[in-house]
């Protein structure tokens, strides 16, 4: 049975902030989209978690916010940071960390540990930027690095749809959007110090189990690692094929 989160309130536990963040979240997504999620009873009520998730469009944090029912910090890039009204949101919430795009950024890291260590859930895509192919990219191993040292749960959680979000607005139609959170997960060797030259199979590991709750046409380059069909609608992802089509050009 799928589990809507609109049908039961916020942790009241959770800083004000959140559950203002939570609610008005819920409210323009299902005002302005048909969402469907499923699976968000598998977050673990407590303990070190971290979520790892796709990224398709800037809808994708405001799906995070809805969805969490913990307190929950991600990562967000610095352009953000000192935006007019996006970025003034982003630090009133106190739940992002700023992190810089293309390099080590051992700050980011270190308050990302931090995070987890507290017991709040740290949120990040692994593949570090948004998908220019609306289908997963090759990703970063900041998350493995993050798994490594604190010995997170792994929560796999994908949405798509969204990507299609402004052309059905456009036609005043709501897109269809679905959120689906997988089984956690650990590594059993962690915590541990493994060198950053030995994070690559935790990374593949992960991005694995995220491409497994895709449908097809979303999952990249990580297409060929999912060995069992996932139970999936057959969906496909419009922007996925035109890049396709356009490489045979």
């Amino acid at each position: 049975m799928n589990k809507d989160p609109m049908n039961s309130a916020p942790n009241p536990q959770l800083p004000w902030r959140v559950r203002l963040l939570h609610n008005l979240a819920w409210f323009c997504l299902r005002l302005l989209t048909r969402i469907d999620v499923q699976g968000t009873e598998r977050v673990p009520p407590a303990g070190v978690t971290m979520v790892i998730m796709n990224h398709l469009h800037w809808l994708d944090p405001v799906i995070g916010v809805a969805v969490f029912q913990r307190s929950a910090v991600m990562f967000t890039a610095e352009k953000w940071e000192h935006r007019p009204v996006i970025g003034d949101v982003i630090r009133w919430t106190r739940r992002a960390i700023f992190v810089r795009r293309g390099e080590l950024d051992r700050r980011a890291l270190t308050e990302a540990l931090e995070v987890l260590h507290a017991g709040d859930i740290l949120a990040l895509a692994p593949e570090g930027t948004r998908s220019k192919t609306g289908a997963l990219q090759q990703a970063h191993d900041g998350a493995a690095y993050l798994v490594t040292r604190s010995g997170a749960v792994v929560v796999p959680m994908v949405a798509y749809g969204q990507e299609q979000a402004e052309s059905h607005w456009k036609r005043l139609r709501r897109p269809r959007i679905v959120v689906r959170v997988g089984e956690p997960f650990r590594f059993e060797d962690t915590p541990n110090k493994v060198r950053s030259r030995d994070l690559s199979p935790y990374t593949e590991e992960m991005m694995r189990r995220l491409a497994a709750l895709l449908p097809p046409g979303y999952r990249g380059v990580y297409a060929d690692q999912v060995v069992d069909p996932s139970p999936v609608e057959h969906h496909t992802c419009p922007s996925a094929v035109d890049a396709s089509i356009a490489n045979t050009r």
